[in-house]
């Protein structure tokens, strides 16, 4: 007995799971399997034995072992192939599953469907298993094992590995052989779809693993893998049955990333792009609710996975949603359907009646409805829901979205905002406010819809104006509020404010003039443009308003009065019946402006605000009725208009000064100072402009605003004067009044008894009256002028001689007046080609004028630029460094370098290292740390400025008007090259107290805190070319002198910071080239300078960055050389110099000047620039630069002298 029991004893032990080994062959395969009466942990260890099988087949990397088990695997299954189809596959392990089925055994009801997906999957790739995992498929999908399924999902949540286990399973049925069964697993959907709503509503249970399966996670693979392998018959119903889809995306927030991701992909790829289902069935699938279910994820966070790989590339689930979002909403393949813009949906405007005897009443009449203030119908119900439930104010993404919907369906604008009229939170400093602020100022930019929505042109009536002033000015933006904003002491409200109010009349007058154009000759378009613009003025707030922000600001508030001034001066000229009645005087800021740029001591970034002001402050003064020209206060020398004048003379090549002096001629013609049927205010401020011996003084412009005022205050005491002298010389040509006045005043400046002065007016009276004569005005009554005049001087001897001289200087050399005025580049291309026209014409053609014609790899010749590092490896880690051995090694300049990187993750990244640079700097031991800490300070500082001022110019951009301190250079441009490699040369001087740039480089400096990159360049220049340099030791550098080693080191400043198109623009608006151009000819040019300026112009031409990868780069940078600096006539010149000097047989020419070239170093030059002229020819719009060239008659003139000459030579 007691063997017996020990005996019993070790057969309750034996039945123990244990280890066996992989089978060998389809023998021991099939003996592994036969479960005749086993108990069920043997079976469990057969299947999992099984399985382990058969995965480790996919894992094995042996290629031979692997073909091996293969072989093995091929043969069992063929041993197990049914024979008929009342049969069933693998029919000891289904009668096992069904055993256990019956008998509840939870742990075989688990390891059957288990071992079978690993199956599915290990052969899915092997064409020879396709034909017996198709009928193992359906012998799966035969009623007995659909039981299975049916009673395995209907298990409660304990026992869910089970459920999990056969969702699995029917995945890999589904997706096997390219989903070739999807459809037979779909037809039993009363079976296996039934619970799949159940599924998604589970929760995770509290303590579960977030990496395990989950029945949520089987069943959402289940559901994509029918959504990919479906034909669009079962699709469509499995979209438009229940809530299956809409339950499955809103528990998406619950999964992981990659699932996340995945998963918006499959709806994009296999639902939105399946063109094969119609547009109605996308339009029931992405309903508002599935939208609002989707925007959740803009919500979606998760600590361990913020990112997935998907597709091989990096993604983050918000991205991946507004991707798949913008793809839906915006585009036809959504429910995004055709609407009529600002023409609500029922409407019919091309429609009028019909009949000769009606008055046509306009928007009197009964047939014109505008009712659309409380509710406006639209055709997209979906997206105008859906876009309600979004939160632009808190999210920029979502902003952004709203914004994309709105460009695509423009009948939305209104909708929206008649729903939502007011700010979430009141004006203040709050991210919600700002956010919601920059949402709206996004609206405000959206362009007008092409004919205002209508298909085919312009309707016969204008659309709604209750609808189109929600796209000009949107409801939140009302005049409480914008009053509101301009009254707070916040500086970013008060520039927000104006601004948007400012983008806002602009796209007024735009709709304005469309409305203007569209059907000018009917009466209702007509009315439509005065009552949109009275409904306008009624939401913005009046002018004064604006007036009383501008008089409360502090006097260094540069950048908001920039901004108020601008939205004054669109107000003047949009909106000008609302300004004509205000008595606010413009004069005494703009006088105070044009004194203040007086100042020589004036910082460059603070002259070019002033510059911006004074552009604003010309456009507010022209349009006003207040403003008093010819008065001026105790404090000013001369008037206001002779004030604006001397500036304008003082500087002919700032943009203002040209707009300025057509407003001055304008009121000079008006006021019967000036004939304005002559070239008589030419003519005055050519006697003004200041030459190398002359400039008029300051009591020459007193005088000329005395005679100006009196000529303005009794203008008819003058035309009597000049009529009678007209009949007493007989000549009724006409003449300008001032001159009559002046003869008048003359007498007075004489007694005064100042004889500069009186030499300084003479010189100018003799300079107009020339002038005026060039100009056409009647010269016998300036002649009679003239000698009496003389007369007048009989008292003063000194007098009279200053003017009889300078009287007699103009008439051997009197002024001549152009008949136009040219501009830059004709005057540079016109004096080339009176220099050396025939050389133009090769340097044209690109034909080379050395007669070997050998091209030079101009490549290998200049120094490439230095590379901007592709990633921050190696330079984001900063403990405790050594800043000069950081310095010397360049790795402080490679960080820098990665600020202009064409990758916007490289540039953010740098951005931020570059913050915790500065704090190490701070507590570092390095000698010249505080002038290192204010050099990166101040390049930080740019960078952020920069990127600021982009975010709130560009249009496609982070519109969000947050605080500055959190605007990255993440969704901007590549800031100027210039920043980054201006700090790189300046690293190692700041750490060389004795380098002979300290001085200079401190001073830059202790300038301002940033850096105004518009006057980076023309700064440098100046300081370079124009002023004496800081240090005489040349010691160091080899007999050098300090100016050319300065002159030296600015070239590769220019040669490395000129990368991009903005870079090339920056180059043009500070004469760069014309600057360098005009150096080359100099005779303290070295050799060395020369050819560096001529790599410079390669750069410029081939807009090849270093390495030669071409980035952003100088596009069109040849078209800016050709029609702005004219570099064909330049190079054209530079060449013929080079020949003459050769054929001269010396090297003494001025033009080599004391630093002599070698022949062969002018060879090298000549070759230089020869191949520098093909390169030109090469790369330039050649049909842009002939037309260019057929505008301009110098050329036209070329060409005909051109033809002449051959013509005389045919002959």
């Amino acid at each position: 007995m007691d063997e017996e029991r020990s005996r019993k004893r070790r057969k309750v032990d034996s039945g123990a799971p244990e280890t066996l080994a992989l089978p060998s062959s389809a023998g021991e395969l099939q003996w592994l399997l036969q479960f005749s009466q086993s108990p069920s942990p043997r079976v469990v260890a057969a299947i999992n034995q099984f399985k382990t099988f058969v995965s480790s087949i996919a894992e094995n990397q042996n290629t031979a072992i692997k073909e091996h088990q293969f072989k093995i695997l091929k043969e069992y299954c063929d041993q197990q192939s049914s024979e008929t189809h009342e049969q069933v596959d693998f029919p000891d392990l289904l009668s096992v599953w069904s055993s256990a089925s019956q008998s509840n055994d939870e742990a075989i009801l688990w390891a059957v469907p288990a071992a079978l997906s690993q199956f599915f999957r290990t052969i899915s790739s092997r064409l020879e298993f396709r034909e017996f995992g198709l009928s193992l498929c359906h012998s799966l999908l035969k009623r007995d094992q659909l039981r299975i399924f049916d009673k395995s999902l209907s298990l409660p949540r304990s026992k869910g590995r089970i459920t999990i286990a056969c969702l699995q399973l029917l995945t890999e049925v589904i997706s096997f052989d390219g989903g070739a069964l999807a459809g037979n697993v779909f037809g039993r959907r009363d079976y296996l779809y039934r619970r799949l709503d159940g599924f998604f509503a589970q929760t995770p249970a509290e303590g579960a693993e977030s990496t395990a399966s989950t029945v949520h996670r089987a069943a959402l693979d289940f559901l994509l893998a029918n959504l990919k392998y479906l034909d669009t018959e079962s699709k469509t119903e499995l979209i438009t049955h229940g809530k299956t889809l809409y339950s499955a995306v809103r528990t998406l927030p619950r999964e992981c990333a990659d699932v996340v991701i995945q998963t918006l992909k499959v709806l994009e790829k296999f639902v939105l792009d399946d063109e094969s289902l119609s547009k109605q069935i996308k339009g029931r699938c992405f309903n508002s609710g599935f939208l609002s279910a989707l925007a959740k994820l803009y919500d979606y966070s998760d600590t361990s996975a913020d990112t997935a790989e998907v597709d091989g590339g990096s993604s983050s689930v918000r991205d991946a949603l507004q991707h798949l979002l913008i793809q839906v909403c915006t585009t036809t393949k959504g429910p995004l359907l055709r609407q009529t813009g600002w023409y609500p949906p029922g409407s019919n405007p091309d429609i009028l009646p019909q009949d000769g005897n009606m008055v046509d009443l306009g928007f009197d009449s009964p047939y014109y409805s505008d009712d659309y203030t409380q509710k406006v119908p639209v055709k997209n119900g979906t997206l105008s829901i859906f876009i309600q439930g979004l939160k632009p104010e808190s999210d920029s993404l979502q902003a952004n979205l709203i914004i994309s919907i709105f460009k695509a369906a423009p009948e939305l604008v209104a909708d929206y905002f008649t729903r939502k009229p007011k700010f979430v939170v009141p004006p203040g400093d709050d991210p919600l406010w700002r956010g919601q602020f920059a949402f709206l100022f996004s609206v405000v930019q959206l362009s007008v819809p092409l004919h205002c929505g209508w298909p085919g042109g312009f309707a016969l009536t204008p659309p709604p104006l209750s609808i189109a002033i929600e796209s000009i000015l949107p409801r939140p933006l009302d005049r409480s509020t914008l009053t509101k904003c301009l009254q707070t002491k916040d500086d970013i409200i008060t520039i927000s404010a104006a601004r948007v109010l400012t983008v806002a009349m602009d796209k007024l007058a735009s709709v304005l003039d469309i409305f203007d154009d569209a059907h000018p000759s009917t009466t209702q378009w007509s009315q439509a443009s005065t009552r949109l613009l009275n409904l306008f003025i009624d939401r913005v707030p009046p002018m004064q308003d604006l007036v009383t922000a501008l008089q409360s600001l502090d006097q260094d508030n540069e950048q908001v009065r920039t901004s108020i001034l601008e939205c004054l001066a669109t107000y003047h000229k949009v909106l000008p019946e609302t300004t004509a009645a205000s008595k606010f005087d413009i004069g005494p800021t703009l006088g105070k402006t044009l004194r203040r740029l007086e100042s020589d001591t004036l910082e460059e970034d603070t002259r070019s605000i002033l510059d911006e002001q004074l552009q604003h402050l010309v456009q507010i003064a022209n349009v006003s009725l207040a403003t008093k020209w010819f008065s001026k206060t105790a404090s000013d020398a001369v008037s206001l208009i002779v004030q604006l004048l001397k500036y304008s003379v003082q500087h002919p090549a700032n943009i203002v000064a040209k707009q300025s002096l057509s407003v001055i001629r304008t009121i000079l013609s008006d006021k019967g100072i000036l004939n304005p049927d002559t070239g008589s205010f030419q003519a005055l401020v050519a006697s003004l402009t200041p030459t190398k011996k002359w400039q008029a003084e300051l009591e020459t412009y007193q005088f000329l605003d005395n005679c100006m005022t009196r000529t303005m205050q009794r203008p008819v005491k003058y035309l009597d004067r000049l009529e009678q002298m007209q009949q007493m010389l007989s000549d009724s040509k006409g003449l300008s009044l001032i001159a009559c006045c002046m003869a008048e005043q003359w007498p007075f400046v004489v007694k005064k008894g100042d004889k500069k002065a009186t030499k300084n007016i003479a010189e100018w009276t003799a300079r107009f009256f020339s002038a005026l004569d060039a100009a056409d005005e009647n010269w016998r009554v300036l002649s009679h002028l003239q000698e009496e005049m003389k007369v007048e001087a009989d008292g003063d001897e000194k007098a009279k001689a200053a003017l009889v001289k300078a009287l007699e200087k103009q008439r051997k050399k009197p002024v001549e007046l152009p008949s136009q005025e040219p501009s830059d580049n004709q005057k540079e291309t016109a004096r080339s080609e009176s220099i050396d026209g025939d050389g133009a014409s090769d340097i044209g053609t690109g034909k080379p004028s050395d007669p070997t014609g050998h091209a030079v790899d101009l490549d290998t010749v200049f120094d490439p630029q230095p590379p901007i590092p592709s990633s921050l490896q190696g330079l984001d880690r900063w403990t405790k460094p050594d800043f000069e051995s950081e310095i010397k090694s360049g790795r402080l300049a490679n960080l820098l370098r990665c600020l202009i990187s064409p990758d916007a993750e490289i540039r953010l990244q740098a951005f931020h290292t570059l913050h915790t640079v500065m704090h190490e700097v701070e507590q570092s031991t390095f000698a010249e740390k505080t002038q290192l800490y204010l050099l990166l300070g101040e390049v930080y500082e740019t960078v952020r400025v920069y990127s600021s001022s982009s975010n709130t110019n560009s249009n496609n951009k982070n519109r969000q008007t947050t605080n500055s301190s959190t605007t990255s250079p993440l969704s901007t441009a590549p800031p100027p090259s210039i920043i980054a490699e201006l700090a790189i040369q300046i690293l190692p001087v700041i750490a060389d107290p004795s380098s002979p740039f300290y001085r200079k480089t401190n001073k830059f400096l202790l300038r301002s805190p940033s850096w105004t990159i518009q006057s980076l360049l023309p700064y440098w220049l100046s300081t370079t070319f124009l002023a004496e340099p800081e240090s005489d030791d040349t010691d160091h550098v080899g007999g050098v002198n300090a100016q050319s080693l300065e002159i030296d080191r600015l070239l590769d400043l220019l040669a490395n910071s000129l990368r991009t198109q903005t870079d090339m623009d920056l180059y043009r608006r500070a004469h760069v080239f014309t600057r360098l151009f005009s150096f080359f000819f100099a005779p303290v040019c070295r050799a060395s300078a020369r050819k560096k300026i001529l790599g410079i112009v390669h750069i410029a031409a081939s807009g090849l960055a270093s390495g030669g990868e071409t980035i952003t780069t100088t596009t069109n940078g040849t078209d800016t050389l050709i029609t702005r600096v004219a570099v064909r006539e330049w190079l054209s010149i530079a060449r013929a110099l080079l020949r003459n000097r050769n054929n001269s047989g010396h090297n003494g020419s001025t033009w080599s000047g004391a630093s002599a070239s070698t022949t062969e170093t002018d060879t090298e030059l000549s070759s230089l620039i020869d191949s520098i002229a093909r390169e030109i020819q090469q790369t330039c719009d050649a049909d842009a630069i002939f037309a260019w060239e057929s505008q301009r008659p110098i050329f036209k003139i070329a060409d005909a002298n051109a033809a002449a000459e051959d013509k005389d030579k045919d002959e």
